[in-house]
């Protein structure tokens, strides 16, 4: 992934976000969707669309953040009432997804996975036989697709403060933001979310 010069476009570089398998001579179909929000742009790439279900990642470039400002405008816009302290907080708040990145990659369990899977699923499988649950556990499938997904709010005037409108309680003590963060990885995605952290801090 880079920027093509003079342009803000995404362009597909090498690496492991540019998968190897994209170079075999066969036609396919990639997508970049652009998502502006508070006046930065993000693209959302999906660079092979038909094969998202085989291992093919889905991402965006840059964190999306958007004001609550503004999200509070809209919802006025619409006519949905919000009591006072909501309308407070938002005024005051910002939500941003500063990561996501997903990919698929389902396999077969190991020979050493399948014994573990027999124990952790006990319950389900102890009206089965030794060679039915062996069955099952070789059916049994894992996935090694990464996925990362980071959110952040901010509260500019405190959590607190904003909620009470009472500014010695919000001095005394105050939320400032929260974040959270789902992942996925095993040793074989290490890499590549490496790579994307790196993409991620590109200016």
């Amino acid at each position: 992934m880079a920027n093509e010069s003079g342009t803000n476009l995404p362009v597909l570089s090498g690496g492991t976000l540019c998968p190897a398998t994209l170079f075999d001579g066969q036609t396919h179909f990639g997508v970049a969707v652009a998502v502006k929000a508070d006046g930065k742009e993000s693209y959302l790439m999906v660079p092979d669309a038909t094969n998202i279900t085989k291992g093919q990642p889905v991402y965006i470039t840059k964190p999306v953040t958007i004001k609550g400002e503004h999200l509070a405008a809209y919802l006025r816009s619409k006519n949905v009432s919000m009591p006072d302290e909501v309308k407070n907080l938002l005024n005051t708040t910002s939500i941003s997804c500063d990561a996501f990145y997903f990919s698929k990659n389902e396999r077969l369990l190991a020979e050493a996975e399948r014994t573990k899977w027999i124990e952790d699923h006990a319950e389900e499988l102890k009206s089965d036989d030794a060679a039915e649950k062996a069955r099952k556990a070789a059916a049994a499938k894992v996935d090694d697709g990464a996925f990362l997904m980071m959110f952040e709010l901010k509260f500019n005037e405190g959590l607190i403060g904003a909620l009470t409108k009472d500014e010695d309680l919000g001095k005394l003590f105050d939320i400032t933001g929260a974040s959270l963060r789902v992942l996925r990885c095993r040793e074989s995605s290490k890499k590549i979310l490496e790579e994307y952290a790196a993409l991620l801090g590109e200016e």
